[in-house]
């Protein structure tokens, strides 16, 4: 590693930790603070007491969700529709109320120490999915102090009707969402047409440590199964997670590590059905309190009211998939996944632990229809061993309100086995890879900085030891990163402005290796560089609002990108890769606005993303000097234009009927220096980027009845003809679902029941990014159930 450049990155972190902390204590000598050392934790704390029912009815709201975004804190209701939440110093907050089929709605608080705070809460029935749905949203895995702009955040009823088999699959409805494929199992979302390394997936705040990014062969190990609620995060707060952040951030909520102590155990349970593979996957998640004591010198020493845990599992089995066209041969799934969780959670914070098991198998099909691909398929078995470890430290009558210590360690590993024609014959080993990640983030929340009324400042440091095996010859490979960055926020009545700013450093260290096929030398490369991002918002009225977003993204090239050289069959290709890549840098713009009305809700976006150096495999159109049987991929680089846009909306036609959909549109160009494009271009070129989806929407009809909700909805998509030199194009298509929805509650209990019929009339219909479409189309008729309950 550069000693230069390594210092450089560690005294610019410095420097954000130094400008915050002298700022920090400049304005807060200006404030009056309470009795108390500037520096003390939290030592007195208040409760807060409530009840929460119907609007119209006036019964008691069960397992309702109440939450306090400042300290990523909540409870839930109870028979009675009370609930009560221990130890919340004191202070102003704003709670939040969620429950499937009502309106989510908020109100403010203040906690007094050593007293008892009480409110009753009415929550109103409602039509709009969107309910469920937030725009601008005060909570994000990391930064709850700040408010992170969530584009989207899918819940609820939401997100059991949208439930897949994968987190492509049940994101895939939503704005500006598509999904790359090689059958069902490695999808992977994309969103405004950028994926793999440029969309970051993120599990409760933290890395996936997998390898889903680099290849479309890689599945993703997470399993929506037990996810709580799934975010969309763009603008400055995707700035605080990464700088390679330019299509967006995805967070999958589990809680797995708990942050609050419930007053007895609550728990629930799925299983879910489909027809279209004859599968079968199940889901089991427990929360509460652990009440005991250990001896200590000759006492007992209680964490009664202290400690909580945090429990799931999920596993899923599938056949092959069926479509229109016939049966997808090798396209089984099998997974299993658990977790534990266990925290102290006291006055002055929290710490807490966890840790995470998943085991898969997998088939990518193949045959002599697909170019390419190995003729038996290839099955791909992958485990993931994942430790989380998190420490929050709350302060009171100081500048620093919360200092957030996180620590992951991931081991993944996965193998991709040839089918032999003869099953008896064992599978040879076509590829190998494992990874080993460690990282630690931490991030100090603090009050007035400067011109700024709040924000946060922290560093984040990963080391990753990559290696593959079989017939791969990419070299054993040591990553070292670090970055510094801050995130910075003010509201003035009705604007609000955030910026973030980072600084990135990444070293990579291959092994010494000989190659004949990369055009330069194997050698240690490293990159860094700033990314930062601006968001202004404006209220206009109380029912309209404008904003718009500036980003600057820096992206290292990745290990693949780098060193690759060999067959990879699972993913059809030869792959080559290139020594002499540059970092990518892309600048990006967003203007969007919402309308909020009683009777229609709409949100409509425009965006432009540049990138020079846009690093990507591109096929030579060459076969490959070792197997004859693959073409050959090289990554090279080139400057890139995406233009877009994006529209939402649902319409109440009366109390009961609700009309919505969504369309979106993006294109990706090649571009020159110099050459000017206008904002969308409609003219046929030939220089466009591959594997863009074309303009498509979705448009649905709903019936609510109660706690009875029955709707249909249509997918659309036009003609994909703007395809690179080696891809093919895709025809239009119009899909149609029907779906239900009903549920109620007894004994204590919410249960859910859900019930879809996906392609309705058994069409037959290509996904313009699916590696397989040339031979085969998406699935076909597919009847799924889904059944959840909580106690």
């Amino acid at each position: 590693m550069s000693t230069a450049v390594f210092s450089r990155t560690l005294i610019t972190s410095a420097f954000f930790l130094f400008i915050a902390v002298h700022a920090g204590f400049a304005s807060g000598m200006t404030e009056d603070h309470s009795a108390g050392s500037a520096g003390s934790a939290v030592s007195d704390a208040g409760i807060l007491k409530g009840y929460v029912h119907d609007s119209e009815t006036g019964d008691p709201v069960v397992l309702a969700s109440v939450y306090i975004p400042d300290l990523d804190r909540g409870s839930v209701s109870h028979d009675e529709g009370d609930f009560i939440i221990r130890n919340i110093p004191e202070g102003e907050y704003r709670i939040r109320f969620q429950h499937v089929g009502y309106e989510s709605t908020s109100k403010n608080v203040t906690i007094t120490r050593d007293d008892t705070t009480r409110v009753s809460v009415s929550m109103r029935p409602s039509v709009f999915r969107s309910s469920e749905v937030e725009i601008v949203a005060r909570h994000a895995a990391e930064e709850d102090d700040i408010t992170t702009y969530v584009e989207r955040t899918v819940t609820g009823r939401h997100l059991r009707q949208q439930l897949g088999r994968t987190l492509a699959e049940t994101l895939e409805d939503e704005p500006g969402m598509a999904q790359r494929s090689m059958g069902p199992a490695p999808a992977r979302p994309v969103l405004r047409g950028l994926g793999g390394d440029r969309l970051l997936i993120l599990e409760d705040g933290g890395r996936t440590g997998d390898l889903s990014a680099t290849a479309s062969d890689h599945a993703l190990s997470i399993d929506p199964m037990t996810a709580e609620h799934i975010e969309l995060i763009r603008g400055p707060s995707a700035i605080v997670h990464g700088s390679n952040t330019m299509g967006g951030v995805i967070n999958v909520r589990r809680g797995q590590i708990p942050f609050d102590h419930p007053d007895h155990i609550h728990w629930s349970g799925s299983l879910q059905g489909e027809s279209v593979n004859r599968g079968m996957s199940g889901g089991f998640r427990a929360f509460g309190p652990v009440d005991t004591s250990l001896p200590f010198s000759g006492r007992s020493l209680s964490f009664t009211d202290r400690m909580a845990f945090r429990f799931d599992f999920s596993g899923r089995h599938t056949s092959d998939m069926d479509t229109p066209a016939g049966s997808l041969v090798n396209t089984d799934i099998t997974t299993l996944n658990a977790s534990l969780g266990l925290s102290y959670i006291d006055d002055w914070g929290v710490i807490g632990f966890s840790g995470n098991i998943l085991d898969s198998k997998y088939g990518v099909p193949g045959g002599e229809g697909i170019a390419e691909a190995h003729p038996n398929g290839v099955d791909i078995e992958m485990f993931r061993r994942y430790l989380d470890g998190r420490a929050r430290f709350n302060f009171s009558d100081s500048w620093a309100r919360r200092l957030d210590v996180r620590w992951n360690y991931s081991y993944y590993f996965h193998r991709e086995l040839e089918k032999p024609d003869d099953p008896d014959i064992p599978q040879p080993v076509g590829a190998e890879f494992g990874v080993l990640t460690n990282n630690i983030r931490m991030d100090l929340h603090h009050r007035n900085m400067l011109f700024f009324e709040k924000g946060l400042v922290g560093v984040w440091a990963e080391h990753r030891d990559y290696a593959s095996g079989g017939m791969t010859f990419t070299p054993e490979t040591i990553e070292r990163s670090v970055a510094g960055y801050l995130f910075q926020e003010r509201d003035f009545r009705s604007f609000n402005l955030q910026i973030a700013l980072r600084y990135d450093y990444r070293h990579l260290s291959p092994e010494e290796a000989e190659s004949i096929f990369l055009d330069h030398d194997i050698t240690s490369r490293e990159f860094h560089g700033a990314s930062g991002s601006v968001m202004g918002s404006w209220n206009i009225t109380s029912n309209l609002k404008l904003g718009s977003t500036i980003t600057r993204t820096h992206r290292s090239p990745i290990i693949e990108e780098l060193y690759s050289e060999g067959p990879h069959l699972a993913n059809f290709s030869y792959e080559i890769g290139n020594p002499a890549l540059t970092r990518e840098k892309g600048w990006g713009s967003e203007v969007f606005v919402r309308w909020n009305r009683e009777r229609m809700r709409a949100s409509m976006a425009i965006y432009r993303n540049q990138m020079d150096n846009y690093i990507f495999p591109q096929d030579t159109g060459e076969q490959s000097p070792r197997r004859d049987d693959l073409n050959v991929f090289q990554y090279t680089e080139n400057k890139v234009l995406m233009t877009g846009a994006e529209l939402n909306y649902e319409l109440l036609l009366n109390r009961s009927l609700t009309t919505g959909g969504t369309v979106s549109y993006v294109r990706g160009d090649f571009i020159d220096d110099g050459e000017s494009f206008p904002f969308l271009v409609t003219e046929e070129r030939e220089n466009a980027v591959p594997l863009m989806p074309p303009l498509n929407s979705r448009l649905y009809l709903e019936y609510s009845l109660g706690s009875l909700k029955i709707g249909g909805a249509a997918r659309l998509a036009t003609r994909q003809s703007r395809t690179d030199e080696f891809e093919e194009p895709t025809d239009e298509y119009a899909v149609f679902d029907l779906y239900a929805q009903y549920h109620f509650s007894r004994a204590g209990a919410l249960h859910t029941f859900s019930f879809t019929v996906e392609n309705l009339a058994n069409s037959e219909y290509r996904n313009h990014l699916s590696r397989i479409k040339s031979v085969m189309p998406e699935p076909g008729r597919n009847v799924k159930m889904l059944y959840r309950v909580y106690f």
